[in-house]
């Protein structure tokens, strides 16, 4: 009996064709609200398409990693039938990529974006220093590291032509959708939804039929690991962590630079934030 195929898909939001500028989470407006709610169905529908493709190729265990910022933006009830979703509280989870391990034949990358710096794709933000400089990588290409580390291949990227670019220089045979044309952080000429459906789709069945063909992206260690970062996400850069995170591989060095950032907090269970949800300093109001 063939062995059941295993899929995880990896999701960001920012890559998603019609998507052009930063999520505005604090504004009460109206307009912002039916904004985002926009391109939460933009994303799920996208997220839909690699589903799709997933099952078409006989995958029985298909996982969706809602990614992007709250982790909780793919519309839960608009999903494909047939997959499993991760959501909800971002940075909290026990680990980046939950549930991700060694019995998973593929990894597939939904709406990627441009790592930071780089103003030639939309909404640049997060570029990983690996080792002093000797590799800068996107959330993307972390995402395939990480798996890589786990000896499982990723088969397929989408996002804007800058974004998918950086991914191919590191893993050539990587199946790619490119679902927009960048012009500069904040603009960019996107395909149609239905188009960028028909390619993810496409793309996602191609990747995971040759995923024997694609090897898992393997860094060799040892590592110091470091995020450059900036408020608005733009140059110039600083470190995040005072001193660098060291590992033997990036999952070890990965891991201890996350959980050392403030923002994060994985693996713990912050109860007064249960208790006070809508207070999000987790103190008791007044």
């Amino acid at each position: 009996m063939e062995r059941r195929v295993k899929i995880y898909i990896q999701t960001d939001i920012e890559g998603i064709a019609g998507w052009t500028s930063f999520e505005d989470r604090f504004s009460e407006s109206v307009e912002t609200f039916e904004h985002r709610k926009r391109m939460y169905r933009l994303l799920t529908n996208e997220v839909n398409a690699a589903v799709r493709a997933a099952k078409d190729c006989g995958a029985t265990t298909i996982y969706v990693n809602d990614n992007h910022g709250s982790a909780y933006n793919i519309i839960f009830e608009e999903l494909e039938e047939g997959c499993e979703i991760i959501h909800g509280r971002g940075g909290h989870f026990p680990v980046w990529l939950p549930s991700l391990d060694e019995s998973f034949d593929a990894m597939v990358l939904v709406g990627m974006h441009a790592m930071g710096g780089n103003l030639e794709g939309v909404c640049p933000h997060s570029k990983w220093d690996l080792n002093d400089g000797e590799i800068y990588m996107s959330e993307a290409s972390m995402a395939m590291a990480l798996a890589g580390d786990l000896g499982v291949p990723s088969v397929f990227v989408s996002g804007d032509q800058t974004v998918v670019a950086e991914v191919k220089e590191k893993k050539p045979e990587i199946e790619a959708a490119v679902v927009k044309h960048a012009y500069g952080p904040f603009c960019c000429r996107s395909v149609l939804p239905g188009k960028a459906h028909e390619i993810i789709y496409e793309g996602v069945k191609r990747g995971i039929e040759r995923r024997k063909e694609i090897s898992p992206y393997k860094l060799k260690g040892p590592f110091t690991l470091n995020l450059l970062e900036s408020e608005g996400h733009i140059p110039p850069f600083n470190h995040v962590l005072a001193e660098p995170a060291k590992g033997e591989s990036v999952t070890e060095a990965f891991t201890k630079a996350v959980s050392a950032f403030p923002w994060n907090s994985f693996g713990k269970k912050i109860i007064d934030y249960y208790r006070y949800p809508s207070n999000l300093s987790g103190k008791k109001p007044e």
